[in-house]
C-alpha cells in the first residue's frame, strides 16, 4: 500500500510541475477510493464474521427449541428426556425457530437479508439407544444413590457368596454319598447272593444224588449179572419152548438196564444243572465282590482327595465343612467293615469245583463221583459290612409332603397379564435378543425320591460362585441402574415390615404402587426374568429365591447335629434302607425335604415384608420335620447385615444381569408403561440428540471476497455461510 502512494504521489508531482488544473481532485479521489475499498472490506469482513455467530446462535436455540418438545410422561414418571415427534414436524418446526431467531420472517429486508439456502436435520440417536438411555439414567441418579446402599448390598453378596460356595461344598459331598450309595447298592445284591449261595445246600444236595447215582449203579451191577446168567442158560438150553421164554427174560432185564442208565443219566444231569446255577451264582458274587473292592479303593481315593480339598479351601463355611469332614471320616470306617476282598478266594475256589465237575462229567465214572466229594466240601461265604441299625423314630417320612406343599406354593398365580404379540415384536429386548433366559430355576415341581432334583439346585448355585464374585465388582458400577429399577418400577413386595410406607415412594416421592402400568405389579421381575407373561416372571423369582433359602437351609440342618440325630434315625427306621453306604444319600433326601418346608415358610413370610437371616440360628428355625410351624415369635436383628427383604434378593438378581439385557428390559416397561395413555408409543421415536447442517447466504454490502468458493463468486453480491451443530439432552 505505501509503495502505491509513492507513486500517486510522484505522479501528482510530475501533474504539478506541467501545471494542470484538477490534479488534487483526481489525487484526492484515488486515495479515497482506496480508503473506502480498504473500509468496505473489513466491514463485510466483520459483519461475515458476526453473521456466523449469529447463524450459530440461531442454530442451537432451534435446536434447543426441539429439545424442549419432550415427552412430559417420560420426564415425570421416569426422568428420561425424548422430543416425540415425528420428522415432518421436526423438521418444520426446526425451520420456523431457525427463521425466526435469524429475523427472516414476512419478507422483511433486514440489515443482513438472510436468506436459507439449504438445512439436513439428523437424529442420530434416541432413546433405544442402549448407551443414550443408560447415561440418562446416570444423570437423574447420580445425586440420589448414595454409598451406604453400595456398602451395604456388599456384605449381602458376601452371604450369597457363602451360599453358593456352600452348595459347592454340599455338592461335593452329595457326589461322595452318591458314589458311596452305588457301593451300598452292590452291596445289598452281594448279600442276596451270597446267602442264596449258602442257602443253596450244594453240599447235601449233591451228596444225596451221589447217593441215587450209586444205588442206581448197584442196579446196574445186579441185572448185569443176572442178564450173564439169562444169557449162559438160554446157550445150554435145547428146549424151544424155554428159549422162547429165557428170550423175554433177557428183554425185560436189557430193559431194566437201559432205565438204570437212564436214571443215571438224568442224576448227572440233575447234579450238573444244581453245578451250574451254584457256579453262577459263586461267578456273579465273585465278580460284584471285585467290583466292591475296586469301588471302595476309588471312594476311598476320593475320601482322600476331598480331605485335602477341606484342607486346602477354608474361605467357606467352617460348619459345612467340620460337617463333611466327620462325615468323611465316618464313611472311611464304614467301609472298613466290608469284608468284600476277603470272600472272593472262597467264591472263586467254589467256581473252579464246579468247573472241575463238569469237566469230569464226560470223563470215567469215578473222577466224576470224585469230583462229587470235591464239590460236597464247597466253602460256605460269610460276608460282612456296615447296616444301618434298626432303630425307632417318631419323626415320619416328610417327603410326600414336602412335594405338596410346594405345589402348592406355586399354584396361586392369579389373573396376571401376558405382553400382546403385536407388542412383544416391537420390545426393544425382542430386537436385541431373539430368546428369553432359560438360564433360570424353576423348583416347583421337586422330586424328593431322586437326588438328580436335589442336584439339579446345587448346581444351579455353585455355578453361580463365578458370577458372584464379578458381582462384586459391578456394585458401585451398576449401583445407580439398579436403584433406578428399584426406585421406579413396581414389585411384589413394596412395604418392609417396620418401615415408613413412604419408603415404596418411587425417587420422585410418589406411590409408584397407583402408577399405571401394562403389569398389575411384577415390574421388577420381568426385568430380571424378561418372560411375555406375569405369571411366569412371578414364579421364576420365586424359584430363585428359593433356591438360595433352600440351601441355606440345608446348610443349617446339615451343620445342626440335634437335627441330623433326627434325621438318621428316621433314615434307619425305613425298612428300604439297609446298607450303612447307601443311607449318607437318604438322608441328604430327607434334609432337602426339611428344608424345604423350612424355605416354603421364609418365602411366605419374605412376601409379608419381612426380613429372614441368611443363616438362620437354632433359636430362629421355625419348622419341625413333619413341616408344623412353630408358633413362637422369632426376634430379628435389625442391623445384621444378612437379615434379608425380598426386595434385597431383587437387588442381588439384578446385579447378577447382564447388563444390556437389563436395559433393554427397563426399556420395554417404558415402552409397555407410556403405551397404555400414549397409543403406538415407541422409544425409537424419542429422539434425544439433534444434529443440523445448514447453509446461509447474506448480502454483501461492498464486494465480495476472491477466497469465496466458485459458487459464491457467481453471485459476488452474497456470501454463503455453512454451519453444523450436534446438541442433545
Amino acid at each position: 500500500m505505501g509503495s502505491y502512494y509513492l507513486v500517486i504521489l510522484k505522479w501528482w508531482c510530475n501533474l504539478k510541475a506541467k501545471n494542470n488544473k484538477g490534479a488534487i481532485t483526481v489525487f484526492i479521489s484515488i486515495v479515497l477510493s482506496s480508503v473506502f475499498l480498504v473500509v468496505g472490506t473489513f466491514t463485510d469482513a466483520a459483519r461475515v464474521s458476526f453473521a456466523h455467530s449469529q447463524v450459530q446462535r440461531a442454530n442451537k436455540t432451534a435446536l434447543s427449541s426441539l429439545l424442549a418438545c419432550y415427552n412430559n410422561e417420560l420426564k415425570d414418571e421416569y426422568g428420561l428426556f425424548g422430543s416425540y415427534l415425528d420428522n415432518d414436524t421436526l423438521l418444520e418446526s426446526y425451520e420456523e425457530y431457525f427463521l425466526k431467531n435469524l429475523n427472516i420472517y414476512d419478507n422483511q429486508n433486514f440489515l443482513y437479508d438472510y436468506s436459507i439456502e439449504s438445512i439436513k436435520l439428523e437424529q442420530p440417536y434416541n432413546l433405544e439407544n442402549r448407551n443414550v438411555f443408560e447415561r440418562q439414567i446416570m444423570e437423574f441418579m447420580k445425586y440420589r444413590a448414595p454409598y451406604e446402599i453400595a456398602s451395604d448390598l456388599l456384605n449381602k453378596i458376601e452371604g450369597i457368596k457363602n451360599i453358593s460356595s456352600g452348595a459347592k461344598v454340599y455338592k461335593r459331598k452329595m457326589e461322595t454319598d452318591k458314589q458311596a450309595s452305588t457301593i451300598g447298592d452292590l452291596q445289598l445284591s452281594l448279600q442276596d447272593k451270597t446267602k442264596k449261595i449258602n442257602e443253596a445246600g450244594i453240599a447235601s444236595e449233591v451228596t444225596e444224588l451221589k447217593s441215587e447215582y450209586m444205588s442206581q449203579n448197584a442196579k446196574y451191577d445186579d441185572s448185569t449179572q443176572k442178564l450173564l446168567a439169562l444169557q449162559n442158560l438160554y446157550s445150554n438150553v435145547k428146549d424151544d419152548d424155554k428159549k422162547i421164554q429165557l428170550i423175554k427174560d433177557i428183554r425185560t432185564v436189557q430193559g431194566e438196564i437201559s432205565g438204570i442208565n437212564r436214571t443215571k443219566e438224568n442224576i448227572k444231569s440233575t447234579i450238573i444243572n444244581s453245578v451250574n446255577q451254584y457256579k453262577s451264582l459263586n461267578s456273579q458274587a465273585a465278580e460284584n465282590a471285585k467290583t466292591i473292592t475296586a469301588q471302595k479303593g476309588n471312594l476311598l481315593d476320593r475320601i482322600e482327595g476331598e480331605l485335602q480339598y477341606i484342607k486346602d479351601n477354608q474361605d467357606g463355611i467352617k460348619e459345612l465343612q467340620e460337617s463333611y469332614k466327620d462325615g468323611l471320616s465316618n464313611m472311611k470306617k464304614i467301609i472298613d467293615e466290608d469284608n468284600s476282598a476277603v470272600i472272593i478266594e472262597s467264591l472263586e475256589s467254589n467256581v473252579a469245583k464246579c468247573d472241575s465237575l463238569a469237566t469230569k462229567a464226560s470223563s470215567n465214572e469215578i473222577e466224576f463221583l470224585s469230583a462229587i466229594d470235591k464239590l460236597a466240601e464247597a466253602n460256605s461265604v460269610n460276608y460282612t459290612f456296615n447296616k444301618a441299625r434298626p432303630a425307632e423314630s417318631e419323626d415320619e417320612d416328610n417327603r410326600d409332603k414336602a412335594e405338596q406343599a410346594l405345589k402348592e406354593a406355586f399354584s396361586e398365580k392369579g389373573d396376571l397379564k401376558t405382553i400382546d404379540n403385536s407388542l412383544l415384536q416391537q420390545l426393544p429386548s425382542r430386537k436385541a435378543y431373539a430368546q428369553e433366559d432359560i438360564d433360570t430355576q424353576n423348583l416347583d415341581n421337586m422330586n424328593f425320591d431322586d437326588e438328580s432334583y436335589a442336584n439339579n439346585n446345587l448346581d444351579y448355585l455353585s455355578s453361580k460362585e463365578s458370577g458372584i464374585e464379578q458381582m462384586i465388582s459391578k456394585v458401585a458400577e451398576e449401583l445407580y441402574v439398579n436403584e433406578y429399577i428399584m426406585g421406579t418400577f413396581k414389585h411384589d413386595v413394596p412395604n418392609i415390615e417396620g418401615e415408613d410406607d413412604s419408603k415404596a415412594y418411587n425417587l420422585r416421592s410418589k406411590d409408584k404402587t397407583k402408577r399405571a402400568g401394562y403389569f398389575s405389579s411384577f415390574e421388577v421381575e420381568y426385568i430380571i426374568n424378561g418372560n411375555k407373561a406375569e405369571a411366569t416372571n412371578t414364579v421364576l423369582i420365586k424359584s430363585e429365591i428359593l433356591a438360595f433359602r433352600l440351601i441355606s437351609n440345608v446348610i443349617h440342618i446339615y451343620t445342626d447335629s440335634s437335627k441330623m440325630a433326627r434325621i438318621t434315625s428316621l433314615a434307619a427306621a425305613l425298612s428300604t434302607w439297609s446298607a450303612g453306604l447307601s443311607t449318607p444319600l437318604i438322608q441328604t433326601m430327607l434334609v432337602f425335604s426339611w428344608a424345604m418346608m423350612e424355605s416354603l415358610y421364609d418365602m411366605d413370610q419374605l412376601a409379608k415384608g419381612e426380613r429372614i437371616l441368611l443363616f438362620k440360628t437354632k433359636d430362629q428355625w421355625k419348622t419341625d420335620i413333619s413341616g408344623v410351624v412353630d408358633k413362637k415369635k422369632v426376634i430379628n436383628v435389625e442391623n445384621n447385615p444378612l437379615n434379608l427383604s425380598y426386595q434385597d434378593y431383587l437387588k442381588i438378581f439384578l446385579l447378577m444381569m447382564d447388563k444390556d439385557k437389563k436395559l433393554a428390559r427397563i426399556q420395554d416397561l417404558v415402552q409397555l408403561n407410556i403405551g397404555i395413555s400414549n397409543s403406538g408409543f415407541l422409544l425409537e421415536d424419542c429422539k434425544v440428540f439433534f444434529k443440523s447442517e445448514t447453509s446461509v447466504s447474506m448480502k454483501n454490502m461492498f464486494i465480495s471476497f476472491p477466497s469465496f468458493t466458485t459458487q459464491a463468486r457467481k453471485n459476488i453480491s452474497r456470501s454463503y455461510i455453512k454451519e453444523s451443530m450436534y446438541i442433545g439432552y
